[in-house]
């Protein structure tokens, strides 16, 4: 696999890739002609609410790579086995977050954000009790290895507001406890 000089026959023609991009996603942004068989990323806005009705616009990272041995032609062809794999990975890691998030309060999933969303994603190890290493998409192969939460932001500006306020009082009692 890799670059390589292709001739077409007459009845051939080249499949242009239509992708999902942007954030959120959107589909058809991105055109292409060849396929990156990773390790790459890849970014998104995930809109949640936590149990006590706090609305969230997440960004969040996905590394991810095709697992696709050298040389192996099923496997290469299963990677096409879905068009939009962009689309179809964020739309169901969305689904698991936004589901993880609406059982938490926002006190919690704020402190905990990182563990939520990564067993949310990976799924917990029942016998070890912690996340999955990876996230494996069978009908295609895609794997997604990492997610890193880039950014957190209320979708509200009373909930901005308000965790403006929490944070400079936990900072003005952080510098007082210090100054004592």
């Amino acid at each position: 696999f890799g670059p390589d000089l292709v001739m077409l026959g007459p009845e051939e023609e080249f499949t242009v890739l239509k992708l999902s991009g942007g954030r959120p996603k959107e589909p058809g942004k991105i055109k292409s002609l060849c396929l990156s068989l990773g390790p790459d990323f890849m970014t998104d806005l995930v809109q949640v609410e936590t149990s006590d009705h706090a609305r969230l616009s997440l960004q969040l990272a996905y590394s991810w790579f095709f697992d696709c041995p050298h040389g192996d032609v099923d496997a290469a062809t299963k990677v096409f086995n879905v068009s939009n794999f962009v689309g179809d990975a964020c739309s169901a890691i969305a689904s698991r977050v936004r589901g993880a998030v609406a059982g938490e309060p926002f006190d919690t999933f704020h402190r905990n954000s990182s563990s939520i969303i990564q067993a949310a994603v990976f799924g917990i190890n029942r016998d070890t009790g912690r996340p999955n290493p990876r996230l494996e998409f069978k009908n295609n192969r895609l794997v997604v290895t990492s997610v890193d939460i880039q950014g957190v932001e209320p979708v509200d500006p009373r909930t901005r507001e308000a965790l403006m306020k929490s944070v400079q009082l936990a900072i003005e009692i952080t510098t007082k406890s210090q100054e004592a």
